[in-house]
């Protein structure tokens, strides 16, 4: 194993090796600059970033956005009841206090529930992501593979999904919080001063307050050192040990957090799996889809998915289907010998080309599936690990450039570059408008998981949020016919709902209750709904009861209450129970505005119209 001579963090950037004469170079011209001039790469940057990714302000909320920001309370108002709630609890399966924070500040900033005023907080920490990038790249690396592999991540078509996506705020703040902490890791090789320790562990904090995704950030760091070929000192050492103590530590809470999230993963997998096995009931409920032995045979697969991603970007969707094998086959074990080789190659190279290559393993190492994971694979994923091939790309070309290229050799390979770095720019320019809705994101990708309940659904609640609702009816009626699992029949349920077709939506709640899974207490409320829908008044006192016996301060539950109590003539019990759900959610600022509170609660605009103007005021 060779391992080159290294350098310190900025000791090679801007110098050159001997015989070097690059002349004019697309990528050599930041190691020529001075004073303010050294700006221009940030500039240029800056530029490409916001000019691509510009669009996505005037963008709608999307997929897992209404569960992030539509419908988390703890974003509603920046009080320290909100802030203590933030910092104390898990939502959504998620422990990261710091992304609520940033989507609070978002929600004042911006009025209340105004796309512009996430997407524009997005794209600003995307755009600080790109500078940071290249701040760092700088130090560590030349000049020309830093700009070279800054203007790919800039580009790069996956990053799409990230940055369009509000609900991935959390993974820009986390990866800019690590390059952050990076960066003062690296001043720990010139400088063994406490503070860059200190430093470098707040921001670590920061970044996995943010998102679990950087916790392998400390094996980057001792992989670092190797790279740099650092000797084993007693206070690095130290060091290295309280930045992995971090990372255990919020890895543990993480677990315990995404537990709920973690049991009901082989159920998301099987939706987006393509098998040729029987998936037994057992196998699901351990955790894993079809077993550990399954994750573990298809594990070179996945890791290979990304490699192909790199070097061909496409197709790109919120939603893979992948091909899933339940045996030791030709393809799997294909698969594993090529990552084999690759471990090989991995193994004979030269410390600073074994970085890069880690990196991109190690950053993926969360999402392949080892511990459970409720996706088999997703563009996002690729944000942070993608790094590693484009300043491996980078290295290799520029070393061998310096080393024998004369000046036409340059200009034919920067210009190659320059073409790649053009067609990963059209193609993200291309896929953007995809994003601009729920409707047009489900549509395009519903394009290549037609055998998806998942993607069915996600294309009929988009059809509802429109008004569309016998077309949602339709796919989500498909949805339950790919997978009768309770969570399609509630929402075909509370579709058959919207259109006053209340006999069939009690069809679909009963055989949601007899799936046998874990439902929604809202499930009580919902069929007390379609019953008073039918006129049947006292089917729906008893659901109502029965919800009240399990949660009496459950608003849904209450608000049917209190329609049950108008229709049936006890105008004092409903409006009373009416200001008991406002009292409740008191938190929700939706609740300072009754008649569009109630509406977004029982659905239908004209019935609670009737009941507050007979009730009112409120």
């Amino acid at each position: 194993m060779r391992t080159g001579a290294e350098t310190e963090p900025g000791a090679q950037a801007g110098t050159a090796l001997p015989g070097r004469n690059p002349g004019l170079s697309l990528f050599g011209f930041p190691e020529q600059l001075e004073g303010l001039g050294k700006l221009l790469p940030y500039g240029l940057l800056l530029s490409i970033t916001l000019a691509l990714y510009g669009p996505t302000l005037f963008f709608d909320f999307v997929s897992d956005d209404r569960r992030y920001v539509l419908e988390n309370l703890q974003i509603r108002r920046l009080t320290w009841d909100h802030f203590r709630e933030m910092w104390t609890s898990s939502y959504f399966s998620n422990y990261a206090p710091l992304h609520n924070l940033i989507m609070a500040v978002a929600y004042a900033a911006g009025g209340g529930l105004d796309p512009f005023a996430f997407h524009l907080t997005q794209l600003v920490l995307h755009a600080a992501c790109v500078a940071a990038l290249y701040f760092l790249l700088s130090a560590i690396e030349s000049k020309q593979v830093a700009l070279l592999a800054t203007v790919l991540f800039a580009v790069y078509p996956p990053n799409l999904e990230t940055v369009a996506w509000v609900a991935e705020i959390k993974s820009t703040l986390a990866f800019l919080f690590f390059l952050v902490s990076f960066w003062f890791y690296a001043r720990m090789g010139r400088s063994e001063r406490p503070r860059n320790g200190a430093w470098c562990a707040l921001f670590l904090i920061l970044s996995l307050l943010s998102k679990i995704n950087t916790v392998v950030a400390p094996g980057i760091f001792l992989l670092y050192d190797y790279k740099q070929g650092y000797a084993v000192k007693k206070g690095r050492v130290w060091s290295l040990s309280c930045l992995f103590l971090i990372s255990a530590l919020f890895a543990w809470v993480h677990m315990i957090s995404a537990r709920p999230m973690s049991l009901g993963a082989p159920g998301m997998l099987l939706e987006e799996s393509i098998v040729d096995f029987a998936v037994s009931p057992s196998s699901l409920a351990s955790g894993y889809f079809g077993g550990l032995n399954v994750h573990l045979l298809n594990l070179p697969g996945l890791l290979l998915f990304y490699v192909r991603m790199v070097v061909f970007p496409y197709p790109l969707s919120i939603w893979h289907m992948v091909r899933i094998y339940g045996a030791l086959n030709w393809q799997s074990g294909l698969a594993w010998i090529a990552v084999l080789v690759w471990l090989w190659i991995l193994y004979r190279s030269s410390r600073e080309y074994q970085f890069w290559q880690l990196w991109f393993i190690v950053f993926l190492l969360p999402v392949l599936q080892i511990v459970p994971n409720s996706i088999w694979v997703a563009d996002r994923y690729l944000y942070i690990p993608a790094i590693g091939a484009f300043v491996l790309l980078g290295k290799l070309l520029f070393n061998f450039l310096d080393r024998h290229g004369d000046r036409r050799l340059r200009w034919s390979a920067e210009l190659a570059c320059l073409g790649i770095i053009l067609s990963f720019a059209w193609s993200t320019h291309q896929h953007l408008p995809v994003w601009r809705s729920g409707l047009s994101l489900w549509q395009d990708t519903i394009k290549g998981c037609m055998t998806s309940p998942y993607c069915h659904r996600g294309l009929g609640e988009a059809y509802v949020a429109i008004g569309y609702r016998y077309h949602a009816i339709e796919e989500l009626f498909r949805a339950v016919q790919l997978r009768p699992a309770s969570t399609y029949l509630i929402s075909l349920g509370d579709a058959y709902t919207d259109v006053g077709d209340y006999k069939r939506a009690l069809v679909a709640y009963r055989l949601a209750q007899q799936t046998g899974e874990l439902v929604p207490i809202n499930i009580l409320a919902k069929v007390a709904r379609a019953h008073y829908g039918l006129g049947e008044l006292q089917p729906a006192r008893a659901a109502v009861n029965r919800g009240l016996e399990l949660n009496p301060n459950n608003p849904r539950v209450l608000t049917v209450k209190a329609f049950i109590d108008w229709k049936m003539g006890d105008r004092e019990q409903a409006r009373a129970t009416l200001r008991k759900v406002l009292e409740l959610n008191a938190e929700d600022s939706l609740s300072a505005h009754p008649r569009d509170f109630f509406t977004f609660v029982w659905g239908n605009q004209a019935e609670v119209s009737a009941i507050l103007s007979d009730l009112g005021p409120f």
